[in-house]
């Protein structure tokens, strides 16, 4: 069983989402813009269950924003109170779902919304980092090339 590839991917998406709208513009400023970014995480969010809406885009911008709060915490203490709020208001819910055979442990509400699916993952995801690592490389991207 592979216990980090889900949670590689979710970091990734958490840090890509909370970048997308740093010094290059809002790289998820309309909904092709988020569907052709969403498509980058397909084997975690598979986008053809249900359609993307103008609320999912509203929702994710709202989304970015709380993630980033936990990204540029001044502390462990602020940075886990905010992720504890991002993980609250999307209902993370640990379970054990089945691919090709294998158990794997999912997060995020099966009958919720794109953008609570994604705040929950990636919530999840950065709570294993803090835990294990800290805060120590948390951060937000200043390079005019991000």
């Amino acid at each position: 069983m592979n216990f980090s590839h889900y949670s590689d991917q979710t970091v990734e998406l958490a840090v890509d989402l909370v970048n997308t709208d740093e010094l290059a513009g809002d790289e998820i400023g309309t909904l092709d813009e988020l569907v052709t970014f969403l498509a980058r995480y397909e084997s975690l969010l598979p986008i053809d269950e249900q359609p993307i809406t103008e609320k999912d885009l509203r929702k994710l911008h709202r989304l970015r924003d709380d993630l980033r709060a936990i990204f540029v915490a001044p502390d462990v203490g602020t940075a886990v109170s905010n992720l504890n709020q991002v993980l609250e208001k999307n209902r993370a819910t640990p379970r054990v779902s089945m691919h090709d055979g294998e158990p794997h442990l999912h997060y995020d509400p099966a009958d919720a919304p794109m953008a609570s699916r994604i705040g929950a993952i990636a919530a999840m995801s950065l709570a294993g980092v803090i835990v294990e690592h800290g805060i120590s490389r948390f951060g937000t991207c200043s390079a005019s090339n991000c």
